[in-house]
């Protein structure tokens, strides 16, 4: 599962040990939620599939698990999930985080 995000949020989540994804509301008619994708970020217009501005796909979180996530409906539920409260990745299950090279 991968999480991309802005520098700030990259700095502010890495910087803990139990990694805390925060919930909140997206633009548009999406759900409240913090969002995940299974999309690497070698995917063909993945600004625009993702639909999130290229400034938040600079860096990146890899963890294992995201079996409680939830997709999101609609065909994007495919590479798309989320869920509707903060959520923590705890260190087994971290697998890196970085510069997704976008």
């Amino acid at each position: 599962m991968i999480h991309y995000t802005d520098k700030d949020s990259y700095n502010a989540i890495r910087s803990q040990v139990t990694w805390l994804f925060k919930a909140s509301q997206p633009p548009g008619d999406r759900p409240w939620g913090t969002y995940f994708t299974t999309l690497e970020p070698t995917t063909k217009n993945i600004a625009q599939r993702l639909r999130i501005p290229r400034v938040k796909l600079a860096y990146l979180f890899r963890f294992t698990g995201g079996e409680d996530l939830l997709p999101l409906e609609g065909g994007r539920g495919q590479y798309i999930l989320y869920s509707p409260d903060d959520y923590p990745v705890e260190e087994s299950r971290q697998q890196g985080c970085g510069e997704s090279g976008i």
